[in-house]
């Protein structure tokens, strides 16, 4: 029960490669609470195995490593549960070897096997400089000259977001494009300073699961139309790969699934993010019944020897996340 050495883990100490985790290390597992690393052993794996999901995210270790598996009957049944009653079916925790010969579709060539989503990841609260939805509305948002502009549908609630974190709107001008330019004071760059940030900072990628949902709503009520009703999902664009990235650990520390793609004729990384949680006011999320998404599993195939990491925690299923996805592996 092992995971390639290369595999990236979330602690307490933002990232670390399999290889380089120790015993105590707190990491998290399948429903985002904190878990203590007991034991860990390296060694290399004659039968290696990789799992692709259709989002495009994989995740790797020995013959031995299971997952946490749902099927299209266990998904079927939270349809019809539609959150009245408790789901008490437990996971069937499948080792990769095993799935590797099992048929991956069924009727009509649909996937059959699926991995639900983690929980919200349950980090300890963070002292930031300024509140987390402020930070992402500005960071994403703001003019060279320091002025924010809001949208006619969001500038009520923008406005009161400010306020209550003890900001003031000076208002500059209407643009033509129906948008409203406000002056901020006190500056927010002052209470950044002495470094303006050209990322989103690690204390708020790392802060509570409450200071991660207010940032990742900043975000989305930063720019128009992010949002597509009809398909129920958020659509954030940008040519910064790490600022995208970072974007896309803050969905997925939240539960949320996301899809990452880059179009190269306009050299432009777009994320996908499909969630139940509430971003905006216009948005009418779906209930979470047991988990808010699912990946489903399109391919497993033995890949070449390679160095695994094998870890055992004191949590209460043993589960650890594991990649840019928080896979749950056991």
């Amino acid at each position: 029960m092992a995971i390639l050495a290369t595999e990236r883990v979330l602690t307490l100490d933002y990232w670390k490669f399999a290889y380089d985790l120790v015993e105590g290390d707190v990491v998290f597992d399948r429903l985002g609470q904190p878990t203590t690393i007991k034991l860990i052993q390296q060694y290399r794996a004659q039968s290696c195995y990789e799992v692709q999901l259709i989002d495009g995210l994989t995740v790797a270790g020995d013959e031995h490593l299971t997952l946490p598996l749902e099927n299209r009957k266990y998904r079927n049944r939270l349809i019809e549960y539609k959150g009245k009653y408790q789901f008490k079916r437990p996971l069937s925790f499948t080792p990769i070897s095993k799935l590797a010969t099992m048929p991956l579709t069924k009727d009509r060539d649909r996937f059959e096997y699926s991995i639900p989503t983690a929980g919200l990841l349950q980090l300890p609260h963070k002292d930031l400089p300024v509140p987390p939805f402020i930070f992402g509305y500005w960071f994403f948002n703001h003019r060279k000259d320091g002025k924010i502009t809001t949208t006619l549908e969001n500038n009520q609630e923008v406005q009161e977001k400010f306020k209550d974190a003890g900001y003031k709107l000076t208002k500059s001008w209407n643009l033509i494009n129906g948008r409203t330019s406000f002056i901020v004071s006190p500056s927010i760059k002052n209470h950044l300073l002495p470094n303006i940030p050209t990322n989103i900072p690690n204390n708020y990628l790392l802060s509570s699961a409450e200071q991660r949902l207010e940032l990742l709503s900043g975000i989305m009520y930063s720019k128009r139309n992010l949002y597509n009703q009809k398909l129920d999902k958020f659509r954030i664009t940008s040519k910064n790969k790490l600022l995208i990235k970072q974007v896309q650990y803050l969905a997925e520390s939240l539960g949320c699934r996301t899809k990452l793609e880059y179009r190269g004729d306009y050299k432009e990384y777009s994320l996908f993010v499909k969630t139940k949680l509430k971003l905006l006011k216009s948005q009418i999320p779906k209930p979470i019944k047991v988990r808010q998404a699912t990946r489903l599993i399109t391919d497993v195939y033995e890949i070449a020897s390679q160095g695994c990491v094998h870890i055992e925690t004191d949590g209460p299923d043993g589960t650890f996340l594991v990649g840019e996805g928080f896979i749950a592996c056991h």
